[in-house]
This record gives C-alpha cells, sequence and structure tokens, in this order.
C-alpha cells in the first residue's frame, strides 16, 4: 500500500543546507539538503528520482567530523515549475530507512541545538 505524503509533517524540519554525497548503481555524486529532519530529507535536484527509488547517502551536519551513512527511499519528487509568479524548488523528499542509532541521536541532537534559532521551519498541524 502506498503512503501519502503531504505537507503535514509529524517531525521538526530545519532549513538547513548540507552537502549531500550519495550513490545510485556505482555512480556517485554530489547533492546539497534543503532541509532536515528526523525522518529525511529534501534534496535539491533537476532530476529527482522516481518515488520508491533507494539509495545510499553520507553527509556530515555543520560543525561534526562524524560521517552519517543512510539508506534512503524518495517518498515524492517535485519538478520545477512557476505557476501564478511561485516557483518551487525541485528535488526530492527522502525518507531514511537504514540509519545507525548513534547517527539518528546526532541528528536529533543537531535538530534540538540548531532548532533553538530562527531557522527552525514550523511544522504544519
Amino acid at each position: 500500500m502506498k503512503q501519502e505524503y503531504s505537507n503535514k509533517r509529524a517531525c521538526v524540519r530545519l532549513d538547513s543546507q548540507i552537502q549531500v554525497d550519495f550513490s545510485l548503481d556505482d555512480e556517485v555524486s554530489i547533492l546539497y539538503s534543503y532541509n532536515l529532519s528526523q525522518e529525511g530529507m529534501f534534496l535539491e535536484t533537476v532530476c529527482p528520482y522516481p518515488e520508491g527509488t533507494r539509495f545510499a547517502l553520507r553527509f556530515n551536519l555543520p560543525d561534526s567530523s562524524k560521517t552519517i551513512h543512510s539508506v534512503v527511499e524518495v517518498v515524492y519528487s517535485l519538478e520545477e515549475t512557476q505557476d501564478e509568479g511561485d516557483w518551487q524548488l525541485p528535488g526530492m523528499g527522502v525518507h531514511f530507512v537504514a540509519l545507525d542509532l548513534d547517527d539518528r541521536e546526532l541528528i536529533a541532537k543537531f535538530l534540538s541545538e540548531d532548532g533553538q534559532s530562527s531557522r527552525r521551519l514550523p511544522t504544519e498541524e
């Protein structure tokens, strides 16, 4: 059964641009995140992968030397659009499907520390 994703999030998202190295089919590339949550991130790209695509990624949080490794799954893709003067950032939302507990805790700590700043994005009810 396909899970529906909407703009309503259960987790706090933090607007944070982080360089992400990822690999799929022996190809290694670099993308940048637009935001990060405990459950996943949005990756900016003009060529998003189809929903359901899984790939490995790694990244470092700001001010951290520990590299986080994860397997993610694409849960939605957005094409670049310009509707009524509004520009939509192209990319894909990915969900962490394999993430070490220590890495998950590191992300939670980062979100709670940086979440105190004005960069925090409100969660919709």
